[in-house]
């Protein structure tokens, strides 16, 4: 009995050590559990402050430090995440005294997939506190950078795809990135030496239309695996850090996804993140091996995702003139416009010379109407004349009808049947269609400098530089700063003697130019691009009869210029120009700020002949009915119709690769082509047919005769061109629609080592040197219009940098830190012929170079919308591309010479001036020597281009888990 008693005892002891063991490792359980819970929420609650931190800076160019702080409280985690959570958020963020807003300093990115570059840093720290309703806590913290990245350190970035397919071989150094796709080709070798980056995939196995890579690329592609570890311009590269990547017929290969345009057809290789990360070494990434999607502030929902959302940010915005936003929103402050210290401003009306301001003053100037106006006061037009600074008078250019080439224009009712004799301007108002020249009102010209940002007023100078006059001889602008023959002061060049007038020494140019009687002495300054003015890759040959030749043209492709004599323009801002100083009327440019962005930025924007667009634009980003700066010339592709065919045919293309078609180059969902009406109206030629088109053409007719008709003509035996009274009309008459760029021009550099372009003057206290070559800054051109740089471009052949460009370093000679920002860019060589583009639309073998050509500036411009690749007969295999980077840099003539380019390439946009698509080697082009480089000087801060763009990415630093009690 006693025996059982103590056997019970001891069962109970046991029963009630296991009830009680049951019991603790119960609560020990649940306490594990809400732990976790409570640092899953605040792991949750970080992602989503860190979220809302990068949306915050999507928002906020410069947001300030209340505003980042705020995101703690005004936007908390939301219950769905970990239910029953308690937040507690805090972000740390330096401020400066000065400013109030957040601190940063430029410095080297310390982590993520931009490693190793330049950017303005700001750190933050930011801290989750997550708290149950039982009392269990976590409380972790993150370091974070706020990096803006200048984006000219990249060697090439691409907004959108990003392509290579060159045929020979070809390198180019810097960080490649795109933010959709990359598609990499080769015909002989390809080379990188830098990181290469993509947001969307890497394809290898076709080209952006489809075109198999086995199909004319059977060459390699070469990608280090460790800095510097392909050296550029050795073909093929040596080295063991130097990455063969597995040719065409390798499917997958190393590339993330082959089978078709990525998310439409084929298929992810599941090989590549550990391609990426082993083999690669990080060198080739796209998203989930760390690529990220790059943005300038601004650009909120931005237009390049694919598809894009409606209402989306358009980065080409940056380029545009102001609509209704404030000056001092992120989109303001983005704008070059506002942040430029000289603008040139051209427009129809006097309201769209600045549409972000109404006033009115003596600098906002209107061209002549008739050889009898003057302007208010007689400043500066009296009887249509100028008095120059330098002495005598300058007509603006008239032509009169029946003469010369000149003929009555047309408009939407047909043509306007000026009577022979009519005088009217040549660089006049066609746009309001005006019954008589005395009916025009306009066109309106503005050049100012602004020393302090918008609002604040500038100072209007338009005066003072026509009174430098505005033309040159014909078909040869300046080359050398003060080499104008007949004006020697001129910034602006407007127009051009004819080729029938004296003009083979000064006195006989400024004789034909100056002075009364002259105004009919002028044409404009009109050339032809054939990959504007070709709808497709097709001859048109020229006509002959007996000695003389005859061209056709496409209206479409006439453009009309505005000449900027880029070395007068550096002697006008600077005082001690070694070429000498440019008073003018006030002695202005000295006055013109150069300290806001170490050195100067220059705006252009020329809307003659723009019509206003019936559609929303840009993702929905600039409303209906305004003009915006587009060309309105859209409907340029027409896959349905064959190699030959010229006509439009009014539908936009359907949507291929992206949730947009090819021709909606502004994603608005309509085909805008309402821009394509007026194009032919200054050449008496009707584009106003159904459906509009801008492809019609000035044919020959009546060759052999003295009433030919032609776009250019000349006689083969004596070379001169023939002056029949309809003999050149291309050349001869005005541009009526959105066919208006600007070219530069005397921008070279001398034997001496002295660049031409604008850098700080003296006064500044700058040090420039071989060893600090760009330390009196430099020069910035931002146009919303085509650029096209004539001949040599901050450097020549004198410049002891392309000799020892595979150097490291290489031999630098001071020079301006450029840059170009525009719709599109176009190099022409130092033999270019405007006259010749017109004589030999079609024929680029007519069009040759006759000596190496040498660029110094990063370039920022557009291309087209990529398509697949047509199925009629003739077509080429790159056709329906954008050209690939290695085309990016526009040409339109026959380069029996090598093109030596230093810079930085980057494509933020697409075009939507310049619209027609990739063309090559029929009617635009052949291709240069590509001697190609990075300008390394761009990675370091101080050696940028002025008012370089700058993108946002926030880099996590640490992360870790706080255990010390709060």
């Amino acid at each position: 009995m006693i025996a059982a008693l103590l056997i019970l005892v001891l069962l109970s002891g046991v029963a009630a050590g296991l009830l009680f063991l049951v019991s603790n490792e119960s609560k020990m359980s649940g306490n594990e559990l809400e732990a976790n819970l409570a640092y899953y929420g605040a792991e949750s609650g970080m992602e989503k402050l860190t979220t809302d931190l990068a949306g915050l800076y999507g928002q906020y160019q410069v947001p300030t430090v209340l505003q980042i702080q705020g995101l703690a409280t005004t936007s908390p985690p939301t219950s769905g995440m970990v239910p029953n959570i308690t937040y507690k958020e805090n972000i740390i963020v330096p401020t400066d005294p000065k400013t109030g807003l957040p601190a940063s300093s430029f410095n080297t990115i310390s982590a993520g997939s931009n490693q190793g570059l330049y950017a303005e840093i700001i750190p933050m720290t930011l801290q989750v506190i997550a708290t149950r309703p039982q009392g269990a806590s976590a409380n972790v913290t993150r370091g974070v950078e706020v990096a803006l990245i200048p984006v000219f350190q990249f060697g090439v970035f691409c907004g959108y795809d990003c392509s290579y397919f060159a045929g020979p071989d070809f390198s180019f150094g810097g960080r490649v990135h795109t933010n959709q796709n990359l598609f990499l080709a080769a015909g002989g070798d390809l080379v990188f030496n830098d990181r290469l980056s993509a947001f969307g995939q890497v394809v290898m196995d076709q080209l952006e239309n489809g075109n198999p890579t086995t199909n004319g690329y059977g060459g390699t592609v070469y990608v280090p695996k460790a800095t510097s570890g392909c050296p550029l311009n050795t073909f093929p590269p040596p080295g063991v850090n130097c990455v063969a990547l597995p040719g065409a017929a390798t499917v997958p290969g190393d590339a993330s996804w082959s089978g078709g345009y990525p998310g439409v057809a084929g298929s992810a290789n599941k090989n590549f993140p550990s391609i990426s990360s082993g083999t690669l070494n990080g060198f080739v990434t796209n998203s989930l091996t760390g690529a990220t999607n790059m943005q300038l502030p601004f650009v909120q929902s931005s237009c390049t995702l694919n598809p894009p959302p409606i209402p989306c940010t358009d980065p080409i915005a940056i380029i545009r003139k102001p609509q209704t936003e404030a000056s001092t929103s992120a989109l303001g402050r983005a704008r070059l416009y506002n942040k430029a210290q000289i603008r040139i401003l051209l427009a129809d009306t006097q309201a769209d010379l600045h549409p972000e301001r109404v006033f009115t003053d003596a600098d906002d100037v209107q061209l002549p109407n008739a050889p009898g106006f003057s302007s208010p006061g007689n400043d500066p037009f009296q009887n249509g004349q100028v008095t120059l600074t330098a002495g005598g008078t300058e007509f603006a250019a008239f032509g009169n009808v029946g003469t010369n080439g000149w003929v009555s224009p047309d408009r939407d009712a047909g043509p306007l049947g000026w009577a022979a004799g009519t005088q009217f301007p040549l660089t006049g108002e066609l746009t309001d269609q005006p019954a008589t020249p005395a009916n025009m009102t306009g066109p309106w010209i503005r050049v100012e400098y602004c020393n302090v940002p918008p609002p604040a007023a500038c100072v209007g100078v338009t005066r003072d530089w026509l009174k430098l006059g505005f033309s040159r001889i014909f078909n040869n602008p300046p080359t050398t700063p003060g080499s104008n023959m007949v004006d020697p002061n001129a910034i602006l060049i407007l127009q051009q003697l004819r080729p029938s007038m004296a003009q083979g020494t000064v006195a006989q140019a400024q004789a034909s130019g100056h002075g009364a009687g002259t105004q009919n002495n002028f044409y404009p300054i009109n050339f032809y691009d054939a990959r504007e003015g070709e709808m497709r890759d097709n001859d048109v040959a020229n006509q002959t009869s007996g000695t003389k030749t005859y061209s056709s043209c496409s209206v479409n492709g006439i453009m009309n210029a505005v000449e900027l004599d880029v070395g007068n323009l550096a002697r006008w801002l600077n005082p001690a120009n070694p070429f000498g100083h440019i008073a003018g009327t006030t002695n202005a440019g000295p006055n013109v700020n150069y300290t806001n962005f170490n050195g100067y930025v220059l705006y252009f924007s020329d809307h003659r002949g723009m019509l206003p667009s019936p559609n929303v634009s840009n993702g929905g980003q600039t409303a209906a009915g305004v003009i915006n700066g587009e060309s309105g010339i859209e409907d340029v592709i027409n896959r349905s119709q064959i190699l030959t065919s010229t006509a439009t045919d009014g539908i936009l293309e359907p949507a291929s690769y992206y949730g947009y078609s090819p021709e909606d180059v502004d994603q608005n969902g309509f085909l805008d082509n309402w821009g394509e009406k007026n194009i032919g109206y200054g050449f008496g030629i009707n584009t106003n047919t159904v459906p509009l088109n801008p492809y019609q053409r000035i044919n020959v007719a009546n060759k052999g005769t003295a009433n030919s008709v032609d776009c250019a003509s000349y006689d083969t035996g004596t070379g001169a061109l023939l002056t029949g009274n309809t003999d050149q009309e291309g050349m001869a008459n005005p541009v009526s629609g959105a066919r208006h760029v600007l070219k530069l021009a005397d921008a070279g550099m001398n034997a001496a080592l002295q660049s031409y372009l604008p850098v700080m003057p003296p006064a500044s206290l700058c040090p420039q040197s071989a060893a600090n070559p760009t330390g009196c800054g430099g020069f910035t051109i931002a146009s919303e219009n085509p650029v096209y740089v004539q001949g040599n471009y901050n450097s020549s052949v004198s410049d002891p940098f392309w000799g020892t460009a595979n150097a490291s370093p290489p031999t630098q000679a001071p020079h301006s830190a450029a840059s170009i920002i525009a719709d599109s860019v176009t190099l022409l060589s130092n033999s270019w012929s405007d006259m010749g583009s017109l004589m030999f639309p079609t024929a680029p073998g007519n069009r040759g170079t006759n000596a190496p050509a040498y660029y110094r500036m990063a370039i920022s411009g557009g291309k087209n919308i990529p398509f697949p690749i047509p199925t009629w007969g003739g077509v080429s295999k790159d056709f329906g591309t954008d050209g690939g980077m290695h085309n990016f840099l526009r040409y339109l003539e026959t380069w029996n010479n090598p093109l030596n380019y230093d810079g930085s390439l980057v494509s933020m946009y697409y075009s939507e001036y310049d619209t027609g698509v990739f063309k090559c080697c029929t009617t635009v082009y052949n291709p240069p020597t590509r001697n190609y480089y990075f300008d390394v000087l761009f990675l370091n801060p101080a050696n940028l281009p002025p008012a370089t763009p700058e993108f946002q990415d926030i880099v996590n630093l640490s992360y870790h888990q706080n255990f010390t009690p709060q």
